[in-house]
């Protein structure tokens, strides 16, 4: 089913764009991920920045988190959020003559004002420039951080990053490169999300699915009714030119970003009879819905709701001031995402 038979079935309202009904929020360059705070307050990361998106008089726009010591802003490729109780994490790349890198973990406190993001990690000898592209965070079970380390030259996986929060700041105690991956099957992973006891991992044109053992581990295999397997579930695969970029859990199963086919996919959990699990893709918004989606979020109270999936789309890498891309945009949807009869709807879809 395409995402516009089901919002068409659902649905009375016109859609604007072929089936897709979506409106633009405000102008991001490269816009790259979503973060909805506990309160409502939505951050959102790009090729140049990483920004608070607030609302007045129905209009929206966007300031900068990331300022230098004269309050200019401070260019840096931001890519992943999570929240930590009052800490907003983030992670970004400054590029120095096309080929020279930094990368630096950042934090806001949402307890002070204004919100800024500071640099926690050195300036030299850092650990964090041991990750080839920090991209994609979560936070595993046990409150460490998992990092994606983007690599498309070299096998690359999911590292591990234990934080102390004891301080004015957090700081980074140890880094674990590669903690999933080419032994669990990953290659080159993009995004990581954690729902429950579940590890999702956007890897080159799939998403794959890992256990946490009990300390809120990724081990390599594990028991199943008696029976050792390898700890690694294939939920979705494309062809060879698919890019998966983000992905969302939602009601068991997941929501895709394809970068390069520029749609949203919907994969469903389903179980037989037997209680054999399976994956089945439900819906897709079509070919260049978007221009190179690059993550998701549900729409949050204050300024949007459960009606509105955030989509941010990147556009062409690099390239920050076209209407190609380079935006946050809210595709309408037929009913409310985080209502708690949701996956029942989903569920009841043909």
């Amino acid at each position: 089913m395409t995402l516009c038979k089901a919002l068409l079935l659902g649905s009375t309202v016109a859609l604007a764009s072929g089936c897709v009904d979506k409106q633009t929020i405000t102008h991001v360059g490269d816009a790259e991920n979503i973060l909805f705070t506990d309160s409502g307050r939505l951050i959102v990361s790009g090729g140049d920045n990483i920004y608070e998106v607030t609302s007045s008089n129905g209009s929206y726009k966007t300031e900068a988190l990331f300022l230098d010591g004269r309050g200019n802003e401070r260019k840096c490729n931001f890519t992943g959020i999570v929240q930590k109780d009052n800490w907003l994490i983030s992670s970004c790349v400054e590029t120095k003559w096309l080929i020279f890198t930094n990368n630096h973990l950042v934090a806001a406190n949402l307890k002070e004002a204004p919100l800024r993001f500071n640099q926690i990690s050195a300036n030299s000898n850092d650990p964090y420039d041991a990750l080839f592209l920090p991209n994609g965070l979560a936070l595993a079970p046990n409150q460490d951080l998992l990092v994606a380390d983007y690599n498309l030259f070299a096998t690359a996986g999911v590292a591990r990053i234990s934080l102390d929060f004891t301080g004015n700041q957090p700081q980074i105690i140890d880094i674990e490169k590669n903690y999933v991956g080419v032994n669990h099957g990953i290659s080159t992973p993009n995004g990581v999300r954690v729902d429950g006891n579940h590890l999702f991992v956007s890897d080159g044109n799939a998403v794959k699915r890992y256990e946490f053992d009990e300390n809120g581990g990724v081990p390599t295999h594990v028991e199943k009714n008696g029976l050792t397997e390898a700890n690694e579930t294939l939920v979705w695969k494309g062809g060879l030119a698919t890019i998966v970029d983000d992905i969302m859990p939602y009601c068991g199963g997941v929501a895709i970003t394809s970068y390069l086919g520029g749609k949203l996919i919907f994969v469903r959990q389903e179980t037989d009879d037997q209680g054999n699990e399976r994956f089945v893709e439900l819906a897709n918004t079509g070919p260049l819905a978007f221009n190179s989606p690059s993550s998701m979020a549900v729409g949050q109270a204050p300024m949007f709701s459960g009606y509105q999936l955030m989509v941010t789309e990147k556009g062409l890498l690099q390239e920050t001031g076209s209407n190609f891309g380079n935006r946050l945009s809210a595709m309408n949807m037929p009913f409310d995402l985080n209502s708690s009869n949701a996956c029942s709807i989903v569920a009841s879809l043909d």
